[in-house]
């Protein structure tokens, strides 16, 4: 876009950031199997889940 159409043009909605994943290069939301960050971040959830009811218990 030129600087004439920056200055003169609509204002638009900003775009929406889309985070990116170091390992795999794909966004977060999209990971690959292989992916070790992803694979990380599925444990903790499991971990979580399985301490979750532990505490509700008390």
């Amino acid at each position: 876009m030129t600087l004439w159409g920056k200055l003169f043009s609509k204002k638009t909605e900003p775009r929406k950031r889309v985070r990116i994943c170091v390992e795999c290069g794909m966004p977060i939301a999209e990971h690959k199997e292989w992916c070790s960050i992803f694979r990380t971040q599925q444990e903790y959830d499991r971990k979580a889940a399985a301490q979750s009811p532990a505490v509700a218990e008390r």
